[in-house]
């Protein structure tokens, strides 16, 4: 039961499907620290002032290999967030899936060892290392360009390492590692076709590792919306569940 209960939240998060890549290699001295950079990325993507107002996130995504209906995300800083298409609740502490494994049964928790995979969807959408402290890893040459590499230190303990554009100061790609019940996982997005919402630059393009392990998939955001009124009960775990 509660490996079954595993395998349909990795489904729904993506996680199932990652294939192990090469870690990031030795960091590079730049003069900057993760201060430095990451007001810079502030500025760049809107300034810190709408980064500081931005309470809320709700966005819309196209998986291909998923359908080509829009999927949603909702995330209430700095570490709450709400799956609408599987009623699955995470408070930052707990997760539960309120409609339970077969969607029309009682609400049932997910095991605090699956709670790394929350974080790390969470940070897909929105920056962690502006809710968590970060380090500094160094810079870098990746695809031909130069980055900044910034780690967030995630609440279950997560590795997250985002790769800053030297020339735009936005996110060019984020890579991840984490491992869940003794299994580790790897896995990376790349960014792309940024567009201002709400004077707020924001990725509408994305990549993400297809079912097969090997090909690579390009998803798009179809819609953002920032401090949006949700309802506040997707972010409550019901306190009557064991």
């Amino acid at each position: 039961m509660k490996k079954l209960l595993l395998i349909i939240i990795m489904v729904m998060l993506g996680l199932l499907v990652v294939p192990l890549l090469p870690r990031a290699g030795a960091p590079q001295e730049s003069g900057l620290t993760s201060a430095e950079i990451i007001a810079r990325f502030a500025q760049a993507m809107g300034g810190q002032v709408k980064i500081d107002q931005l309470k809320t996130l709700r966005v819309g995504a196209v998986y291909p290999d998923h359908g080509d209906h829009s999927l949603f995300f909702e995330i209430r800083r700095p570490n709450m967030s709400y799956t609408p298409q599987a009623d699955l609740v995470f408070d930052g502490e707990r997760a539960c899936l309120l409609r339970g494994m077969d969607l029309n049964s009682k609400p049932e928790m997910v095991d605090p060892a699956d709670l790394v995979d929350f974080d790390v969807e969470i940070g897909y959408f929105f920056p962690a290392f502006f809710d968590f402290p970060s380090e500094y890893l160094g810079s870098d040459t990746v695809d031909g360009r130069e980055v900044h590499k910034i780690s967030p230190k995630l609440p279950h303990g997560a590795e997250m390492v985002y790769y800053i554009d030297s020339t735009t100061w936005l996110p060019y790609k984020v890579r991840t590692h984490l491992t869940i019940r003794g299994q580790s996982f790897d896995s990376e997005r790349v960014y792309s076709d940024y567009k201002s919402v709400e004077g707020i630059l924001y990725p509408h393009g994305f990549t993400y590792p297809g079912r097969d392990r090997i090909s690579i998939m390009h998803g798009r955001v179809t819609s953002v919306e920032f401090n949006a009124a949700l309802d506040e009960a997707h972010f409550r775990v019901p306190t009557n569940i064991k």
